[in-house]
C-alpha cells in the first residue's frame, strides 16, 4: 500500500477548500511539518501583527519537510487524522437520525459556577467532576483573549485551569486539536478529555479509528469527547475587521450569541447590535459549508443551548462512558437535570444543516 503525505491531504482537502481547520494534522506531524499561517509569522516572514488577519489561506501549510516525500518513511500520520480525505469519509457514517445515535437526551445545568460559563455551564461541570475524580490529567479546551476577543487552543490540566476557559466561544474557528501535541508529545498525558465542534469530533473519530501506528498514542490518550453544537464557525480576523469599522472594539464587547437566526453583539453599556446570520455568509469558513453534523454524533457527550430554556444546556449521552461521566457529575452535585428536552427544535436544525451543505468530493 501506498503511504500517503502531505502532498495527497493538500491535494484533497486545502487546496479544494473542504479543510475543517480542526488541527489535527498540526499536531499528529512527527516533523512539526505543517502549521497554520497565524502561529508562525517568523518563519514565514510574515508580520506578527497581521498574521493573526491573514485570510488568504484557510488551511495549513507545510515547511516541505516531511518524511515520506523527502526519505521515503511510512509515515501518512497528518492523512489519515483528517476526516475530510478518502479515507478519513469512510471512517465516519451519516446516522439514520438527523441528531445521531444516543442513550438519553436530557437538559441540564450546572450547580457550581464561577460566573461565566455559557449555557448552563454544564462542559465546565463535566470536566470539574472529571478532575476531581482523577479521571483525568488534561483536557483541550478554547480560551479567548479577554482584551482582543482572540481564541487558541489551550492544554489544561487541572480544574483551576478549566475554569479559566469557561465562557469561551466556540463559534470562533480555531484549530483546537493543536494542543493535541503538548499534551502527548511533551507532557505526556495519558487521560485527556477533548472539548470542540463536530468536526473536531470529526478528527477524533478518525484517529481512534485508524490502524495507523503514528496515531496510537492519541488514541490511547483520548478518553471523554464532548461535542459543542454547531451550525458554523466565523473567522476570527474578519468578524472583528467588520465590527471595529462599526467602531465596535472587542474590549467593549460583553458577549455575543446566535438566536433565531441572528448574530447579536451585547455590549458593557448595554447596547446591542443586531446582524442576520444570512447577511454574515462571508465572514464562515469555507470548509463549514461541507459540514452536515449539528450535534457532534461521533462524541461521547453532545453539549448546546438548543431545545432547551435559556440558561439551561441540552445534553445527548451518546454511550455508556458519557452517560457515566454526566451521571457521576448529578451524583456529586456538580450538574442538576432540569427540565424535558425539545427534541423538535434540535432535529430542525440538524436536518436543516444537512440539507444546506455540500457534500465531500474525493477524485
Amino acid at each position: 500500500m501506498i503511504t500517503k503525505s502531505y502532498l495527497d491531504l493538500k491535494k484533497e482537502v486545502w487546496d479544494i477548500g473542504t479543510c475543517s481547520g480542526c488541527g489535527a494534522c498540526v499536531a499528529v506531524c512527527p516533523c512539526d511539518n505543517i502549521f497554520f499561517m497565524e502561529d508562525e509569522p517568523m518563519r514565514v516572514g510574515c508580520d506578527q501583527i497581521k498574521c493573526g488577519k491573514l485570510d488568504a489561506s484557510e488551511s495549513p501549510l507545510s515547511f516541505d519537510f516531511c518524511k515520506v516525500t523527502n526519505y521515503n518513511v511510512k509515515c501518512g500520520a497528518c492523512y489519515d487524522a483528517c476526516p475530510r480525505t478518502s479515507s478519513g469519509v469512510l471512517v465516519k457514517k451519516t446516522p439514520e437520525a438527523p441528531i445521531g445515535d444516543f442513550i438519553e437526551i436530557k437538559t441540564a445545568k450546572a450547580k457550581k459556577s464561577n460566573g461565566s460559563v455559557q449555557s448552563g455551564g454544564v462542559v465546565t461541570a463535566l470536566l470539574a467532576e472529571a478532575f476531581d475524580e482523577d479521571l483525568i490529567d488534561g483536557a483541550i479546551v478554547m480560551i479567548e483573549d479577554k482584551w482582543t476577543m482572540e481564541p487558541e487552543s489551550y492544554l489544561a490540566t487541572s480544574k483551576e485551569e478549566v475554569l479559566k476557559s469557561s465562557g469561551s466561544r466556540y463559534s470562533w474557528n480555531v484549530p483546537i486539536l493543536e494542543a493535541l501535541r503538548e499534551a502527548v508529545y511533551d507532557k505526556k498525558l495519558k487521560r485527556l478529555a477533548v472539548i470542540g465542534t463536530p468536526c473536531v469530533m470529526d478528527s477524533l473519530n478518525a484517529i481512534t479509528s485508524s490502524n495507523n501506528d503514528l496515531l496510537k498514542p492519541f488514541e490511547k490518550a483520548i478518553r471523554f469527547k464532548i461535542g459543542l453544537f454547531c451550525y458554523e464557525t466565523m473567522k476570527y480576523g474578519p468578524l472583528m475587521e467588520m465590527l471595529e469599522k462599526e467602531g465596535i472594539n472587542p474590549w467593549d464587547i460583553k458577549k455575543m450569541d446566535i438566536e433565531k437566526g441572528k448574530f447579536i453583539v451585547v455590549l458593557d453599556n448595554g447596547d446591542k447590535k443586531s446582524y442576520k446570520i444570512k447577511d454574515l455568509e462571508k465572514l464562515v469558513r469555507t470548509g463549514c459549508m461541507y459540514c452536515k453534523d449539528f450535534t457532534g454524533y461521533t462524541s461521547d457527550i453532545s453539549v448546546g443551548n438548543v431545545g432547551s430554556p435559556e440558561g439551561i444546556s441540552t445534553v445527548i449521552l451518546r454511550n455508556h462512558w458519557g452517560k457515566g461521566l454526566f451521571d457521576k457529575a448529578v451524583l456529586n452535585n456538580y450538574i442538576e437535570v432540569k427540565e424535558p428536552v425539545n427534541t423538535d427544535e434540535i432535529t430542525k436544525l440538524a436536518k436543516m444543516k444537512i440539507k444546506d451543505r455540500k457534500d465531500i468530493l474525493i477524485n
